[in-house]
């Protein structure tokens, strides 16, 4: 990627973009017919100046960082072009096309290394529009490769992106971590992609980020005080050990400062989503919302404190028939339970799809749904080692000032079922706040300036089973993994003796393989089987 002389120009596109959809934005809003014979005026104008230049000039052109960055302009021509009906505008925004970019994700070819993230995220939204008033295939392709290419061998656990704004190498996490990580209008950008993507293909994946990103980074991003000057929101979102969130960009107003305020306004935006038939509704995020589809006369009311809350109730305001599809996330391994006016609704629920209620509703209709969150941790593609702790939708982060690797073992009271809950010990009157090893584990969304520490280095040093200290050494294979990884990697199990047999065959596979002696496998099998286990 070529690199442009800020002392000579920085973005004129990018800062056209925010003037022509503030202008379509107002004629939206107000109907003023100025508003938008001035977006035209600039349209006309930018298709004059870009129409007469080479083709080869123009690709040179939007490679350039970050003189070429455009931003969200392809979108704001064709909304133009959607008022208008004028071909020279739908011209226009073809004109941006970044070929290279274009070509090679749509034939899955990552080409991301080196290039600025916020640069290249608006320009797929961009594609996904084209392709719906062009029809071309290309741009489809492009927009659903690219966003594989991000995740999640780009992404950070809070659904953030990019280390100093650009993108490395896929599967590089624990190497990009640093001061200047995701930033924030990554995942503002990241959102708008995966919503677009959904309404072309119901993907669960797409959803699934929507949720992390959402209830981890975008939350988080902004400060949990008021302040009457400053917006209180994140540039970047700095990962290293013991960082502090930075809510003041030293740099001035910065681009995050502006989608960090409008991030506010969009919390409901993807909640519910339709088919174009009005037969689907879907359910994409558990929040506390009201849904007034017009389209079918019914209301939905989502009552929850998700997700300090397990669960939500929709209730049915209105009637008629459409089926009600409820997203399972992926995370949901331990149980999704659906019931209709208090009566279960049998199917077999599968993490990372949706579950599908078909019926005549009728007013008063009520539908609880109930989640069980589990603790789980989530490995760094580039060193496992490196991990994340989730409970549930939450990232949760260790609050301590040490600016060096905090290390937690977490198998020590794992229960039969594989939740690793049990190690961690409540914090009274805190929802979502536990305490290992003496720190205040919280989540992430909540806007602090607490130094905190979102990855940390597991270690598992003994062989230690509910509670119980087995005095051996926890073997690890070549590639990283330990015997108490094999264990618990087959988790749930029925009962305790599902569990000690299991033990038994691992703790003989590794003698086998002389990882460990048959005096020191007999021991981990006997404190297995003394040792007592929460559920």
């Amino acid at each position: 990627m070529t690199r442009g002389d800020y002392s000579v120009v920085w973005a004129p596109y990018y800062t056209a973009h925010k003037i022509m959809q503030g202008l379509l934005d107002a004629h939206r809003e107000t109907g003023d017919r100025r508003a938008l014979d001035l977006a035209e005026g600039m349209a006309d104008w930018m298709h004059s100046r870009l129409s007469k230049l080479p083709a080869s000039t123009l690709q040179r052109m939007w490679g350039i960082f970050s003189s070429g960055e455009f931003g969200g302009l392809v979108e704001s021509i064709v909304d133009l072009h959607a008022i208008t009906g004028r071909a020279e505008h739908l011209a226009l925004a073809k004109l941006f096309d970044l070929n290279r970019l274009i070509d090679s994700c749509a034939a899955g070819t990552d080409i991301l290394d080196g290039l600025h993230a916020n640069q290249h995220i608006p320009i797929l939204t961009g594609l996904l529009r084209l392709h719906d008033s062009t029809g071309e295939a290309r741009y489809l392709a492009a927009a659903k490769n690219f966003w594989g290419m991000v995740v999640p061998t780009r992404l950070y656990s809070i659904g953030g992106t990019s280390t100093a704004e650009f993108w490395r190498v896929p599967g590089v996490i624990a190497g990009t971590l640093s001061g200047s990580t995701a930033e924030t209008c990554c995942a503002y950008n990241l959102l708008k992609l995966s919503r677009m993507l959904f309404c072309h293909q119901q993907d669960p994946r797409y959803m699934d980020y929507y949720e992390r990103a959402l209830y981890n980074q975008v939350l988080g991003s902004k400060q949990d005080r008021a302040d009457a000057e400053k917006p209180l929101v994140t540039y970047f979102i700095g990962l290293l050990p013991g960082q502090v969130r930075d809510y003041t960009p030293k740099a001035g107003t910065t681009c995050c400062e502006g989608t960090g305020l409008e991030s506010a306004t969009k919390y409901q935006d993807t909640v519910y989503l339709a088919n174009p038939g009005n037969t689907v509704l879907y359910v994409n995020l558990y929040s506390a919302s009201t849904l007034t589809w017009a389209a079918k006369g019914i209301t939905v009311t989502q009552r929850t404190g998700y997700p300090a809350e397990q669960g939500s109730t929709l209730t049915i305001s209105g009637s008629g028939k459409f089926d009600l599809w409820l997203r399972v996330p992926a995370w949901a391994t331990d149980g999704f339970r659906v019931t209709v006016n208090n009566r279960a609704v049998r199917q077999n629920p599968v993490p990372g799809t949706y579950f599908s209620v078909s019926r005549s509703w009728t007013h008063g209709d009520t539908v609880r749904v109930e989640i069980p969150f589990r603790l789980r941790v989530e490995r760094a593609l580039d060193d496992p080692a490196v991990q994340t702790l989730f409970y549930g939708p939450v990232n949760l982060v260790a609050r301590d000032a040490r600016q060096s690797w905090l290390r937690f073992g977490l198998y020590r009271n794992c229960g039969l079922s594989g939740d690793l809950l049990p190690s961690l010990t409540p914090v009274a009157g805190k929802a979502l706040h536990f305490r290992l090893d003496g720190v205040e584990l919280a989540p992430f969304f909540e806007g602090t300036e607490d130094p905190a520490h979102v990855y940390f280095r597991r270690a598992e040093p003994e062989v230690v089973f509910g509670g119980t200290g087995s005095g051996i050494a926890n073997p690890v294979r070549p590639d990283g993994r330990t015997l108490l990884d094999e264990v618990w990697a087959a988790a749930p199990f029925a009962d305790k003796g599902k569990l000690v047999q299991h033990v038994r065959a691992t703790a003989e596979s590794w003698r086998a393989a002389r990882l460990l002696t048959a005096a020191a496998a007999k021991k981990v099998v006997d404190t297995a089987a003394a040792a007592t286990y929460a559920r």
